[in-house]
């Protein structure tokens, strides 16, 4: 072997043994916030890991972005919804968690609109199952994987409604209540005032506030711990659908998230 290719083989060596010393301290991280016990802050997780604390604060950052992990409002970490879910599918019988897509598909065909699953990821919600209309005229412009932000659409919303009070003002200051279209809500009032109309009437509503002719509504979604892990919306095309239409399908919206939660 030449002194270069031995010098391209060495690097090589060293970047794969720091992705995989990166990858185990990862797993040791997300390890100890599913430790079942007291609640997990920042001290506990670097005693429990042995990692430096900055090296635990860098990789619960981006496991919360991803969702895998939650910060409470004490400052504590605990499984995300996105870690739940994971869980979920290991552990559950794989007849049930297969019966989620086939239950939305029912609510499709009821409602002959576009169908969203989404698990909150952090300060976004990213969407796991859609379920297209396609006697549609217009497509949705949305897929499996995707995020998307919180105030601004009919999950997001539904999400925000059930989170403390304080949570919702750390993600308005956090993400500053970006404007999507002229119907956004850009302030915590308003956003906070939204949230309590949610919670009364059960069903949040996006009016073209993320996407000029979009009208959405949702409702939250809750595993069997009493977690809230996400939503479920109804998208359709507001010339085609008045609100009055849409808020119709509220008890057929709410029966399939019963049923959908039943299976997690």
């Amino acid at each position: 072997m030449s002194e270069s290719q031995t010098s391209e083989a060495d690097v090589a060596g060293v970047a794969s043994a720091d992705k995989d010393n990166a990858a185990r301290k990862l797993l040791r991280v997300l390890e100890a916030v599913s430790n079942p016990g007291a609640a997990h802050r920042l001290g506990d997780l670097v005693k429990e890991t042995g990692l430096a604390k900055t090296s635990v604060y860098r990789i619960l950052t981006d496991l919360i972005d991803g969702g895998y992990v939650s910060r409470t409002s004490d400052g504590s970490y605990g499984p995300g919804p996105a870690l739940r879910l994971l869980a979920l599918k290991t552990t559950a019988q794989s007849s049930e968690v297969d019966q989620v897509g086939p239950r939305l598909k029912l609510l499709q065909a009821d409602v002959h609109s576009t169908i969203h699953f989404a698990l909150r990821t952090g300060d976004h919600a990213t969407y796991v199952e859609k379920i297209e209309d396609a006697a549609q005229p217009i497509k949705i412009a949305s897929r499996v994987g995707a995020q998307i932000p919180l105030h601004s659409t009919a999950i997001g919303k539904a999400i925000l409604a059930h989170l403390p009070e304080s949570e919702v003002r750390g993600y308005a200051a956090r993400t500053g209540l970006p404007t999507r279209t002229v119907q956004t809500i850009t302030d915590i009032d308003g956003l906070l005032i939204d949230g309590a109309l949610v919670r009364t009437r059960g069903f949040s509503i996006d009016d073209e506030e993320n996407e000029e002719h979009i009208r959405c509504m949702a409702v939250p979604v809750f595993d069997t711990q009493h977690n809230l892990i996400g939503g479920i919306g109804i998208t359709t095309i507001a010339p085609l659908v008045p609100q009055e239409k849409l808020e119709s399908y509220a008890p057929l919206l709410l029966t399939a998230a019963r049923d959908v939660m039943m299976l997690l």
